[in-house]
């Protein structure tokens, strides 16, 4: 019977130490495989907050290439309208009481690519031709040429060049008349080329030309 006893104890002993034994290993392998998956949280945090990084990165990039953007059309913008782009035509551009056209040249005596139809037919075009030793301009009234109709004696108008140059003149004289095809006269018949200026500018009015001599000043 002791010596059964004593079996006994040490058979209980020998699985209680195999059995920590056990415990032991499985806490360690837990313990490793803990550190391990650790890592590997670690790893993906780092990578996560790289990837957040570049993102941010390029957002920031985005929005500053947004702003030059912004400014540049801005600036153009700004710049398009201080300084507005000036059509002198092939002579220069006219300018009477707030109404401004550009000039084509057109000489009556010479042959010419557009008619003087066509010059003043155009949006933003009067015709200027030499005719009988005088100069002349001549536009549709329905294009702002209009304003000959209601200007009085002594206004004064210039045409400006490309080079930066201009010429002024002076209105000594308006009175109706009629484009007769070889000349232009009052409604008396007299020839305004045979009267005293140095510029003839006329446009449609009242079933016939309201006809306006300038001098230079």
């Amino acid at each position: 019977m002791k010596k059964f006893l004593i079996t006994f104890l040490y058979a209980v002993l020998f699985l209680s130490i195999n059995f920590t034994d056990v415990k032991i290993d499985a806490y360690a392998k837990n313990i490793g495989s803990n550190e391990k998956a650790l890592v590997e949280i670690k790893d993906e945090a780092i990578a996560i907050e790289s990837n957040l990084e570049e993102e941010e990165k390029k957002i920031l990039e985005q929005q500053e290439e947004a702003k030059k953007q912004r400014y540049s059309v801005v600036q153009t913008s700004t710049y398009s309208n201080t300084t507005p782009s000036i059509t002198y035509g092939t002579y220069g551009r006219l300018y009477v009481s707030g109404f401004s056209v550009a000039l084509y040249d057109y000489n009556v005596n010479t042959y010419s690519d557009l008619s003087l139809q066509q010059i003043v037919d155009n949006q933003d075009s009067a015709a200027y031709y030499a005719s009988r030793n005088r100069l002349v301009i001549a536009d549709h009234d329905t294009q702002g040429f209009s304003v000959l109709t209601w200007i009085s004696e002594g206004t004064t108008s210039y045409i400006k060049f490309a080079d930066g140059s201009s010429i002024g003149y002076r209105l000594v004289k308006k009175a109706k008349g009629y484009n007769t095809g070889p000349d232009l006269v009052d409604t008396e018949g007299n020839s305004f080329f045979n009267m005293d200026s140095d510029i003839i500018m006329y446009t449609c009015y009242d079933g016939g030309i309201m006809v306006t001599l300038w001098s230079l000043i």
